[in-house]
C-alpha cells in the first residue's frame, strides 16, 4: 500500500507543520494582545496623569510662610498666600505651637489671637496674600523660650466644594547664619526727612522771629578758597569805588570853583 506525498512530505508531516504554524500564529496573537493591553494601560495612565496635572494647575493652593518685612530684613511677617489659580474658600489655619513675640506690646493683641488664626477666612483670591507682623530677629536672638518652628495645618475648599487638607512646617531660623544686603527705599527717605524735621524743630535759631536762609554747594576746598578770595577782592573794589565817588573834589575842599572860559566879543 503506497503512501501519498506532497512535495516529498507525507500527510502526517503536513499536519505537524500546520499545527506548528497555528501555534505560532496563536503565540503572536497573544503577544500582540499583551502589548496592546500594556499600551492601552500606559495611555490610560498618561491621560489620568494629564488630567491630574491640569487639575493641580487650576486648583487653589494656600501656603503659610514667614517672610522679611518690606521695611527691614531684621523684621519678619506671617504670610498666608494663595498661589493657586482658583479662590480658596473657608480657609482654616492652625499653628502648633501658637506664635509668640519676643516682646509684648501693652494694649496690643497677640498674633495668636488674630482672626485669621482663630476663625475660618471666607475667601482668599488667587494671588492674594494676608500679611501680619510677627517679630524681630534681633529681639529673638538667643531666646530659647520662643518657638523656632510651627506645624501648619490647613483646611479649605474650592468653588466646586472639593476639600483640601494639607500640612507643612514653618522654620523661623531657616535663614540664620546668612548674609544680606540692605536696599534703601522710600521708607528710609521718609525716616531721614522726619529726623531732619525733628532736628530743625529743636534748633534755637528757628525758634526766633524772622527767617533763615540756607545755601548749600558742593566744591573742593581749593575752589572755595579761590572763590572767597575773588569775592573779597571784588567787594574791596566796590567799596573803594563808592568811597571815591562820595569824596568831594579838591577844588570844592578849597572853597573855589574853576572859572569857565568866556566867549570872545
Amino acid at each position: 500500500m503506497g503512501t501519498d506525498t506532497f512535495w516529498g512530505l507525507s500527510a502526517t508531516a503536513w499536519t505537524g507543520i500546520t499545527t506548528l504554524l497555528t501555534a505560532g500564529l496563536v503565540g503572536v496573537a497573544v503577544v500582540a494582545a499583551i502589548y496592546a493591553q500594556r499600551q492601552w494601560k500606559s495611555a490610560s495612565e498618561q491621560i489620568n496623569a494629564n488630567r491630574e496635572a491640569e487639575f493641580e494647575a487650576r486648583r487653589p493652593y494656600v501656603i503659610v510662610t514667614v517672610e522679611p518685612t518690606e521695611t527691614s530684613r531684621h523684621l519678619f511677617d506671617l504670610v498666608v498666600r494663595n498661589i493657586g489659580q482658583r479662590p480658596a474658600h473657608a480657609v482654616s489655619i492652625s499653628l502648633d505651637p501658637p506664635p509668640v513675640r519676643a516682646r509684648k506690646v501693652p494694649n496690643e493683641p497677640e498674633l495668636s489671637d488674630a482672626k485669621m488664626l482663630t476663625e475660618p477666612v471666607s475667601m482668599i483670591a488667587p494671588g492674594q496674600e494676608m500679611r501680619a507682623f510677627y517679630d524681630s530677629y534681633i529681639e529673638r536672638n538667643a531666646r530659647d523660650d520662643l518657638p523656632a518652628t510651627h506645624k501648619v495645618s490647613l483646611t479649605y475648599q474650592d468653588s466646586s466644594g472639593r476639600k483640601y487638607t494639607e500640612t507643612s512646617v514653618i522654620d523661623i531660623d531657616a535663614m540664620k547664619g546668612t548674609m544680606f544686603t540692605t536696599v534703601k527705599t522710600v521708607h528710609d527717605l521718609a525716616e531721614s526727612l522726619a529726623k531732619i524735621q525733628e532736628t530743625l524743630g529743636a534748633a534755637s535759631v528757628l525758634a526766633r522771629q524772622g527767617s533763615l536762609g540756607i545755601e548749600a554747594s558742593v566744591e573742593r576746598r581749593a575752589e572755595r578758597q579761590e572763590r572767597v578770595a575773588k569775592e573779597q577782592a571784588e567787594a574791596r573794589q566796590r567799596h573803594e569805588e563808592l568811597v571815591r565817588r562820595l569824596q568831594p573834589s579838591r577844588s570844592q575842599v578849597n572853597g573855589t570853583t574853576a572859572a569857565e572860559p568866556s566867549e570872545p566879543a
